[in-house]
């Protein structure tokens, strides 16, 4: 599935993590999200349809656990998860 728009989202998401400064207790998410995302950040042309499921449901429990420590980084997932919503995942 090649959709430019998530891949942007993705990725817009990606540079949101980079720049977040985890907590102790949020850590261990921000760490999983970024490593959930390097091999379809690396291969953007790739078929990475079997991988977003997954994907999705990692960030709505990522959501959780950031939603109150780091508002930005929850809004860009949301954003990430309404996208994958729009492509039927």
């Amino acid at each position: 599935m090649d959709n430019p728009n998530l891949n942007d989202m993705l990725s817009k998401l990606h540079n949101e993590l980079n720049q977040t400064e985890p907590t102790e207790k949020t850590q261990a998410v921000v760490t999983d999200l970024k490593s959930q995302l390097q091999p379809i950040l690396a291969e953007p042309d790739a078929d990475h349809s079997p991988h977003y499921q997954t994907l999705g449901e990692r960030l709505n429990l990522a959501l959780v656990d950031l939603d109150v420590d780091h508002p930005r980084l929850s809004a860009a997932i949301r954003t990430v998860l309404d996208e994958l919503a729009a492509v039927g995942i």
